[in-house]
């Protein structure tokens, strides 16, 4: 074995290839037949989309552990530990699994060089493979297509939104960026499309390989119940009949990713109706929309991180606005599209905190940041050098009916939980 720790693993992957991202499946998936690497035994749903594929796993693993079933999820990226990226029954893989898992790809790849994002999708395969979960729920990285994942064959493919982001890689325009998420939809096998307004690619992709699209605001749809705060659901069954699911109690992620999960599962070829709908209320995702109490004040965290994104979160915002003042503390990445981050929230906030984040190489200056914000306000906008001196500041200076909003990146939000570790607390 090459390695005996797993943060040895991870520290040699992450400098054995020349680039951090290498789109494309000639070599990951060599090295995945090498490894006899097959879902088969198990039911396995791929998620792909800009926004809403982190929601749209964590509903699906709710609900179907609410049913009884074994379930294994791989998400990316992981927020303090590498582990978080690979769940087997709601629980993170331990440290043995992985470098075991590590070992065997190494074994197996011979010269082949590998990403590290590709060592940990083959791992995840593997370890999902090795448990044999009734149901693997697999979240695209990058794009669809030429991402790692899609080495296997899906039952069901989800595409969740589909917006500009990561243009270098996916293309300019979202024509582009759809066909590329099209690229995990199979022939024979249901699609999800969980976008009210999805670009015509996709359409057009599901017609050349000979693919049912499921699409939301056509094949289901969600609506206000009577009950204040429910929704009511209808969808198609597998065999083509209504479903209806009355005053559900969604939980707080975006609408259209737990409707979408609603249609996945009644396409998933195993029973559902022991699912217990009243679980929806219980899910809670990492950094998405995520409200927690310290000292008495209220945090907000969120990973968004692109124009639409940003636009969620305003609406958010807005939504949820209470009587007292709502502070920023951000920090993006410099190769994003900040202009559209930030216009979106420049009227969320009455105080803005730019963030440096000086071990993230490709983190926007803080000062440039808190230039570009105070050219579209007027209001207060302070530059910390460090989490822990924007977030001491910002606490120090709350009241408690205001609230403090962290987001612009996952390494933001990253920052914020591991300096402020087992001091959150559930929000009262």
């Amino acid at each position: 074995m090459r390695f005996d720790t797993l943060n040895e693993w991870l520290v040699w992957q992450e400098s054995c290839h020349s680039s951090e991202i290498e789109l494309g499946l000639e070599r990951v998936g060599a090295v995945a037949r090498a490894m006899g690497l097959t879902l088969d035994r198990s039911k396995v749903i791929t998620v792909a989309g800009t926004n809403g594929k982190g929601s749209t796993v964590a509903v699906l693993n709710t609900l179907l552990r609410s049913a009884g079933y074994s379930v294994a999820c791989f998400t990316s990226p992981h927020f303090l530990r590498y582990n978080e990226r690979i769940k087997l029954d709601d629980c993170d893989v331990s440290d043995q699994l992985l470098i075991e898992s590590f070992d065997r790809i190494d074994q197996a790849r011979g010269t082949i060089p590998l990403t590290f994002f590709e060592f940990g999708t083959l791992a995840a395969i593997d370890i999902c493979q090795h448990h044999n979960a009734d149901v693997i729920l697999l979240e695209v990285g990058l794009g669809g297509r030429l991402d790692a994942v899609n080495i296997i064959d899906a039952d069901i493919a989800v595409i969740t939104s589909i917006d500009i982001d990561h243009e270098d890689w996916l293309g300019s325009d979202r024509e582009q960026i759809g066909r590329e998420k099209a690229g995990i939809m199979r022939s024979g096998k249901p699609t999800v499309s969980a976008g009210l307004t999805p670009p015509a690619s996709l359409q057009i992709e599901a017609d050349k390989i000979g693919t049912t699209i499921y699409q939301a605001g056509r094949d289901f749809m969600y609506r206000q119940a009577r009950e204040h705060g429910r929704w009511n659901w209808s969808g198609q069954s597998i065999d083509g009949q209504p479903v209806e699911l009355l005053a559900l109690q969604f939980p707080s992620l975006p609408a259209e990713s737990v409707s979408a999960a609603l249609q996945t599962l009644q396409l998933l070829d195993l029973p559902i109706t022991k699912i217990d709908y009243n679980s929806l209320a219980n899910v809670d995702l990492t950094g998405r929309f995520q409200c927690r109490v310290i000292e008495g004040k209220q945090v907000v965290l969120d990973v968004a991180h692109n124009p639409a994104a940003a636009s969620y979160l305003a609406k958010r915002l807005q939504q949820t606005h209470g009587v007292g003042r709502t502070i920023a503390l951000v920090a993006v990445m410099a190769d994003k599209d900040i202009d559209g981050i930030v216009e979106p929230l420049i009227n969320s906030f009455d105080t803005w905190y730019a963030l440096e984040l000086a071990d993230v190489p490709r983190a926007m200056k803080a000062s440039a940041l808190a230039k570009k914000i105070s050219s579209l306000t007027d209001v207060d906008v302070h530059v910390s050098s460090t989490i822990a001196i924007a977030f001491s500041d910002a606490l120090s200076m709350m009241e408690k009916e205001d609230r403090l909003v962290v987001f612009g990146s996952f390494f933001t939000v990253a920052g914020l939980l591991e300096f402020a570790d087992g001091k959150f607390y559930d929000e009262i």
